[in-house]
C-alpha cells in the first residue's frame, strides 16, 4: 500500500456530460439490466448484475472477458438519493486489485443533459487508480453510447 503518498493520487474522478435526463442517468446506474448493458473495462464481453437498491443493500457484478477470465465486483450501497446522488462500495471478490475502496456519483441537470462526476476513493496504490481509470473509462464510453442511442428513452 501507498499509504505515504497523497491520498490525491490515490483517488480516481471523472466528469462526464451525458446527451440524458438526469433521472435516465440515474436509472442506468440503479437498475440490473441496464448495469449490465454498459459496465465492465474494455475487455469485459458479458455482465450478470444484481442489486438490492437500498441503502446497506448489496450489489454484484460477475463479469466474463474476452479471454474467458471471470471477475467479480461486490459493494454496499451507502446512500441514494435520486437522482443526484449514489454512493457504493466496492470490493473485487478475488483481492487481487486492491481493499475495499468507495464510489460517489453527482448527477446535475444541465438543461437536456446531465453532468455527472464519479469520484473513486482511496485506491491502496497509484497504480491501482490508474488501472481502474481504463476499466471507468472504457464503461463510461459504453454508457454515453447507450444513452445516445435513444435505446432507453
Amino acid at each position: 500500500m501507498d499509504a505515504g503518498i497523497n491520498p490525491e493520487s490515490r483517488t480516481l474522478e471523472i466528469t462526464r456530460t451525458f446527451k440524458a435526463p438526469r433521472a435516465l442517468v440515474f436509472k442506468v446506474w440503479t437498475q440490473p439490466e441496464h448495469i449490465a448493458r454498459w459496465w465492465g473495462c474494455g475487455a469485459m464481453v458479458e455482465n450478470k448484475v444484481t442489486n438490492d437498491l437500498r441503502v446497506g443493500g448489496g450489489f454484484r457484478s460477475d463479469m466474463t472477458l474476452e479471454d474467458g477470465t471471470h471477475q467479480v465486483i461486490l459493494g454496499k450501497y451507502i446512500e441514494i438519493d435520486e437522482p443526484a446522488r449514489l454512493s457504493f462500495t466496492w470490493n473485487w471478490e478475488s483481492g487481487l486489485l486492491g481493499t475495499e475502496t468507495v464510489v460517489t456519483i453527482t448527477l446535475m441537470d444541465q438543461g437536456a443533459e446531465t453532468v455527472m462526476t464519479m469520484r473513486h476513493e482511496i485506491f491502496d496504490t497509484a497504480d491501482l487508480c490508474n488501472a481502474h481509470n481504463d476499466g471507468w473509462t472504457a464503461s463510461l464510453d459504453r454508457l454515453a453510447d447507450l444513452l445516445a442511442s435513444g435505446a432507453l428513452a
